[in-house]
């Protein structure tokens, strides 16, 4: 039936459109006030300590480093629940392909994959872990060893294969991870221009920084040119000894050899004595009279400031402390970890955003 001007059908789509032009007046309106409304002036001052101000902008800079950690979690959380949904959507759909159902594709393509760990891979391992299972025999030990290796093959064919499935699918990735924007400035390792740049902030004496150096070394050898790594001081105030192994490094890389200290340094695992530095100087065949004069005159005493400051600029806390590409990694991260982000990085899955951390 046609509605009338008249009727109660007529009087009710009369009402709603003028309801509707109301509500797009007003947005209108918002629209144009906001800009004028909401634009602050990052000059004018949000707090005054007697005479000194301090800025919106100065604010923003400094909640935008703090951020950094906050949205860096909110991200992971966010892309690992995508990533679970993505993998369950693209192993359901192969299932259905296959006229199979979900457990019998993983069965087939993950479990049925894998080669059972055996006994010439089990007992080496046992040797270096035995004192981890206390009260237990020996076959005892080596059966929880297996099956813990099997878990770790079953999760590694697991991730390969939805790998496989997302290359097959196409699947694409559009929510960005946070970047802070970190100077690359330090010695490095790698390609200058490589697609991927980890910049490192690290003290010699931390001994989690120490547990980094084989997962880098297995970085650089599994990613070759298209990995570069940017090491840079960031000494912290309850280790004493790590500006004095600092200032040693970047003797070292006068004669460069800086990386060849940076592992002696790290080798360490803890306080680190000039009689250590000397030592290792010999060790890596550092001409003993130019690196005892750079030592002495304190030629880099104070180098690892700006590297300290650029780290505290952005949000830098402890150590160690990653930027890949901008995105943040805290602590001793597994080489899993890093890989992750890298092949993200490599894969075009994450483009670069607006930075986090301002200058």
């Amino acid at each position: 039936m046609t509605a009338t001007p008249g009727s109660r059908a007529g009087v009710a789509n009369a009402d709603k459109e003028t309801t509707m032009k109301n509500v797009l007046s007003m947005t209108i309106a918002l629209l144009v006030a906001i800009p004028m409304m909401a634009g602050p002036n990052t000059q004018q001052p949000v707090a005054v300590i007697g005479s000194t101000p301090i800025s919106q902008d100065e604010l923003d800079r400094a909640v935008g480093v703090k951020l950094t950690r906050i949205l860096t979690d909110e991200y992971n959380v966010k892309r690992a629940v995508l990533d679970d949904l993505i993998a369950t959507k693209l192993i359901a759909n192969e299932a259905a392909k296959r006229s199979l159902a979900v457990e019998q594709l993983l069965k087939l393509e993950v479990d049925g994959k894998i080669v059972a760990p055996n006994v010439a891979e089990i007992e080496p391992v046992y040797e270096g872990v035995s004192e981890r299972y206390p009260g237990m025999t020996k076959d005892q030990a080596l059966n929880e060893i297996a099956e813990s290796m099997r878990r770790s093959r079953i999760s590694a064919r697991y991730a390969e294969f939805v790998r496989e499935l997302k290359r097959a699918a196409g699947v694409q990735v559009y929510i960005q991870p946070p970047r802070a924007d970190v100077k690359a400035e330090g010695p490095s390792l790698g390609n200058a221009n490589a697609p991927v740049t980890i910049v490192e902030f690290s003290d010699f004496e931390c001994p989690f920084c120490g547990h980094v150096v084989e997962t880098l070394k297995k970085i650089e050898s599994t990613y070759g040119d298209k990995v570069r790594v940017v090491f840079r001081d960031y000494p912290l105030v309850i280790h004493r000894t790590a500006k004095r192994a600092a200032e040693a490094s970047h003797c070292a890389e006068d004669q460069g050899k800086f990386w060849e200290m940076h592992d002696k340094l790290f080798s360490k695992g803890g306080p680190i004595q000039d009689a250590d530095i000397y030592r290792y100087a010999q060790q890596i065949k550092l001409d003993h009279d130019q690196f005892d004069q750079c030592l002495t005159s304190g030629k880099f005493k104070d180098a690892y400031k700006t590297s300290q400051d650029e780290g505290t600029r952005v949000g830098v806390q402890s150590t160690p402390t990653f930027f890949i590409n901008g995105r943040l990694i805290v602590g001793a991260a597994s080489y899993d970890a890093f890989a992750r982000v890298i092949d993200d990085e490599l894969s075009g899955a994450a483009q670069p955003q607006t930075k986090v951390a301002s200058k």
